[in-house]
């Protein structure tokens, strides 16, 4: 995924690819590819947690931000994340009340 993201832009857009990741993602959760989606969100998890301060905020924007969490059908995906991509969405959620 990423060697086709810097073929189509010839530089890493690190929002772009976030968001292409969280589609990946949920694709794989509605396919049941429950061994992919795992390894992918605690990437995505990692990142959030020990990122620099870019990589952090692509993951807070981009993917938790974008998944639309205020949807209650996206909270079946929503509770396949690790702890602290969920923790993410509590803080967005009490910062929206």
């Amino acid at each position: 995924m990423v060697a086709e993201h810097l073929e189509d832009n010839d530089v890493l857009l690190l929002h772009l690819l976030t968001g292409d990741l969280r589609r990946f993602a949920f694709h794989s959760f509605e396919m049941g590819r429950r061994d992919v989606l795992e390894r992918l969100l605690a990437l995505v998890d990692l990142a959030l947690r020990e990122g620099t301060d870019h990589v952090r905020g692509a993951m807070t924007v981009s993917f938790v931000g974008n998944t639309e969490w205020w949807d209650p059908a996206m909270q079946p995906f929503i509770d396949t994340w690790p702890a602290g991509l969920r923790a993410e969405v509590h803080r967005q959620r009490s910062q929206n009340q």
